[in-house]
């Protein structure tokens, strides 16, 4: 079963620039314990994007485990909206990209089926 991830990029807003390097890895922490906890099947990651980007200033990878149901992902972001992270908020989502991974060997019997 191909992996599933999304893509989600955000817009940081005044709140979260006017916070210090501490208290922004701080919530960033929480977030990743609310994951973690909650949706073991689900990975996070974040990147910066500011830099190279003008239309976001941060990306959120999310991958779900081989076979796990996407309801994990919904609900670890349901879960992020009750905390500072979308509630105050820090960051504005600005587009959530889904996709699977695109494994040759995975796709072969679909391809065969759509022919």
């Amino acid at each position: 079963m191909p992996q599933h991830t999304f893509f989600m990029l955000l817009k940081a807003t005044p709140h979260w620039r006017a916070l210090d390097a501490d208290a922004q890895r701080a919530v960033f922490d929480e977030a990743l314990m609310t994951v973690f906890n909650g949706h073991p099947e689900l990975r996070m990651s974040r990147y910066s994007a500011g830099a190279f980007h003008g239309r976001c200033t941060h990306l959120i990878v999310w991958e779900l485990l081989d076979g796990a149901d996407a309801w994990q992902y919904e609900a670890a972001v349901e879960a992020l909206h009750a905390q500072p992270f979308f509630a105050r908020p820090l960051f504005e989502i600005v587009d959530v990209i889904a996709g699977i991974e695109d494994d040759v060997d995975t796709l072969t019997p679909l391809q065969a089926f759509a022919a």
